[in-house]
């Protein structure tokens, strides 16, 4: 029996996402709650987990089937809810929302991850082009100071106050010896750092051998080559290219593509959010 959760105090909806779906989950102890704003290393990071929970570099992650994405509407709730019910391995499922819209329980692992804001709007940007229009979200428009200006005041879950909503909800709970916060410019850095502090967090230890050829495996250009494992809803027609949903784990993507006025823009909302420390830690992770 699990302790009772803190509940949520909010419900985070958009046009693709409503945290009340949460109120379907039936939480097992050792689950663990992949908790990012989009395109900061969620599928990254899930697929390592994946890998930790299985043993095996070589695990087809199915993460969108396997590890689902509890909040996105598009998919019915107690089918998503019978395939995690029916799994009889450790679980891991993943959120794009804030800590303070979802239930969080103590004998849960959580693992967070960032990236810096701009980097995950031109993420997003490409990300956006590759959805099948089944999707039915807009098209993003096709001018970078354009779609930035509506990623500054925006109020969807890929919008900076998104992004600066949740990091600030994970801060405010810190430290938690359940939650781990991690950069994806860390993991680019040092992705056996990365994925030894991931599984000391959720306690799982394997042969230093093993480990190391699930680092190999985690790498960009493995899982790419390896999309059909390791993308999302792979070979069900929701992306243009499967390949594609890995892009090019690059940052500064903005590099001569915004003009100061817009990075001035986002300076400010940026200052006005966030402490100078936190600033610097959420642009450019533990270098910063």
């Amino acid at each position: 029996m699990l302790t009772a959760p803190e509940l949520p105090s909010r419900v985070f909806t958009d046009p693709l996402t409503d945290s009340s779906r949460w109120s379907g989950f039936t939480p097992r102890a050792g689950d663990i709650v992949v908790s990012t704003p989009p395109k900061s290393g969620t599928t990254w990071t899930q697929g390592i987990l994946a890998m930790l929970i299985a043993g095996d570099p070589e695990v087809d992650a199915q993460t969108s089937m396997k590890s689902p994405w509890i909040d996105i509407s598009l998919r019915d709730l107690d089918e998503v809810m019978a395939r995690l019910e029916s799994q009889d391995h450790r679980r891991q499922v993943k959120t794009h929302s804030p800590f303070d819209c979802i239930p969080v329980w103590s004998e849960l692992r959580y693992v967070t991850v960032y990236r810096h804001p701009i980097d995950v709007h031109f993420s997003m940007r490409k990300h956006r082009r590759n959805m099948g229009s089944h999707v039915g979200l807009p098209p993003l428009p096709e001018d970078p100071s354009e779609s930035f200006r509506d990623f500054l005041s925006g109020e969807d879950h890929t919008s900076l106050p998104a992004i600066l909503d949740h990091f600030q909800c994970t801060r405010a709970r810190e430290p938690r010896e359940n939650l781990i916060r991690l950069h994806y410019a860390d993991m680019l850095r040092d992705l056996s750092g990365a994925v030894a502090q991931i599984a000391d967090h959720v306690g799982i230890d394997h042969p230093a051998d093993l480990t190391a050829a699930c680092v190999e495996a985690a790498t960009f250009d493995n899982m790419k080559a390896n999309a059909d494992r390791f993308t999302p809803s792979a070979g069900q027609g929701f992306w243009n290219s499967d390949a594609g949903f890995f892009d090019s784990a690059s940052s500064n993507k903005w590099e001569g593509r915004l003009t100061e006025a817009d990075l001035a823009a986002y300076g400010a909302v940026m200052d006005g959010a966030l402490s100078p420390e936190d600033r610097r830690w959420l642009e450019w992770g533990s270098t910063g």
